[in-house]
């Protein structure tokens, strides 16, 4: 039997430290986040200790929904020269669907959008509680279908779109590909799922052997999320869905020592039975968000490197300007 390697051992002392400062109260609990004003949870992003500094050669521009008619700002990220034109990557951020907004993983964002030489476009989408399902995936879904038809104007390739999330976003990303296949709209080339979140009934074998704390910690944002929908809904929960046949080819990432390593697994061998081509790494001796503490993490420049190989794969627009 292969016994995974343990936590790195600083990894293990800041979760340590994060959870002692949840006790105190500097952290709110999961349970406890609807009681955190809106615009803070919308401006939570990583320690700055804990990742690293932006990529120098990178253009980043706010899209304000009004002056575009977007249904939510976009930000995006852009080589300094870009290609003729770009392949575009739609990012959803993570944060239980409660936390979170532009700033949270930018250093993600930048990093794909140097590598890989594509524009990526980060959406602002609005956060449950105050906005519960189908909320979130609805404008992601318009925003979706805005830069496939508008994407050109930015430079981007409308031919040619990803989606990509972590966590909470990738179970976004993941649900656009099925809204995608069911109103035959637009095209998506590849889904990019990071330490995906994809049962919010919480029945991988993996959450099930939790803890009951940690489960309670997942089922509140789920909770806030669904706020009473069908948790089996395939948009909320796209493991169970009925049919995967037919969805975009997808690299899938997941953290060994993570309650919903389980959610990644088992979707990318259920995406390889109903035909869909499939790139699957679990990365060991990671926690859940590694991506976001690149500073700890020395998983996270390999993560971002197979990111960054997989949006190779994408037809190229034009050449880089002489």
């Amino acid at each position: 039997m292969t016994v995974s390697p343990p936590l790195d051992p600083r990894i293990a002392a800041w979760l340590r430290m994060a959870g002692w400062l949840t006790k105190l109260g500097v952290y709110p609990t999961m349970a406890k986040m609807s009681s955190v004003p809106l615009t803070r949870r919308k401006s939570s992003r990583p320690p700055r200790w804990l990742t690293r500094p932006l990529p120098h050669d990178i253009r980043i521009d706010d899209l304000p929904a009004s002056e575009l008619g977007l249904p939510a700002t976009v930000r995006t990220y852009r080589p300094a020269v870009p290609l003729d034109r770009s392949p575009i990557v739609l990012f959803m951020h993570g944060g239980g669907f409660v936390n979170g907004g532009l700033d949270a993983m930018q250093l993600l964002c930048a990093q794909v959008a140097a590598g890989a030489h594509v524009m990526v476009a980060s959406v602002d989408y609005p956060l449950a509680p105050e906005h519960p399902f189908p909320a979130a995936v609805d404008v992601c879904y318009e925003t979706l279908c805005w830069l496939a038809e508008n994407g050109r104007a930015l430079g981007g390739d409308s031919a040619h779109i990803a989606v990509m999330g972590d966590s909470a976003g990738g179970n976004l990303a993941a649900a656009l590909t099925l809204l995608a296949r069911r109103h035959a709209r637009p095209a998506v080339s590849r889904q990019i799922l990071l330490y995906p979140v994809l049962d919010a009934t919480l029945s991988t074998p993996r959450m099930t052997s939790e803890a009951a704390a940690r489960r309670e910690e997942c089922d509140a944002f789920y909770t806030y999320y669904a706020d009473g929908a069908d948790r089996t809904d395939e948009l909320i929960s796209p493991l169970l869905a009925g049919d995967l046949s037919g969805l975009p080819p997808a690299l899938i990432v997941t953290a060994d020592h993570d309650s919903f390593r389980d959610d990644g697994a088992l979707y990318a061998s259920r995406l390889r039975e109903s035909g869909v081509p499939v790139r699957y790494t679990n990365y060991l001796g990671m926690p859940h968000g590694f991506l976001s503490m690149p500073r700890l993490c020395r998983a996270a420049p390999q993560a971002v490197a197979e990111i960054v190989g997989e949006l190779d794969q994408h037809p190229r627009g034009g050449e880089a300007p002489g």
